[in-house]
């Protein structure tokens, strides 16, 4: 399962769930890293998409915001999560803790999940696969 977390998360975060992780089927990925700066998000994903990647964890909690993201992430077909409103007041440690905290349920969600699905992290330091709320594209939402 290849996972990639995007330009808005810090490659020492990205290096500290490489670290942890065990499973070898498992290959995780940053933006940063492996394409630099400069792509818009929607490039990333197809990229990445292309390099046969199944899901993208983005640090951008305000996706709702920009549409042509988010719509973008539904064509690519990869999984998305996203974390919580709060996310950027947590700063570096607490994005750390959050994100590694969340990481074996983030697999676990990603694994149970259909093409395109994307997820929200909830703001909870007990993690659960049911915790996790579906994301709807405003422009089609009821």
């Amino acid at each position: 399962m290849k996972v990639k977390l995007d330009e808005n998360i810090s490659t020492r975060i990205v290096e500290a769930i490489r670290a942890l992780e065990s499973a070898r089927n498992v290959e995780i990925g940053s933006v940063l890293q492996d394409y630099g700066g400069g792509y818009a998000d929607p490039e990333c994903m197809f990229l990445f998409r292309d390099e046969v990647g199944v899901a993208m964890i983005s640090g951008d909690h305000n996706i709702l915001q920009t549409h042509v993201n988010l719509a973008a992430y539904t064509a690519s077909g990869l999984i998305s999560i996203w974390p919580p409103a709060g996310y950027p007041q947590m700063k570096r440690f607490g994005q750390t803790t959050f994100l590694v905290r969340w990481w074996p349920v983030i697999k676990m969600k990603i694994a149970a999940s259909k093409v395109g699905s994307r997820w929200r992290i909830p703001l909870v330091w007990t993690s659960g696969i049911e915790k996790f709320t579906e994301l709807r594209d405003p422009r089609t939402a009821p």
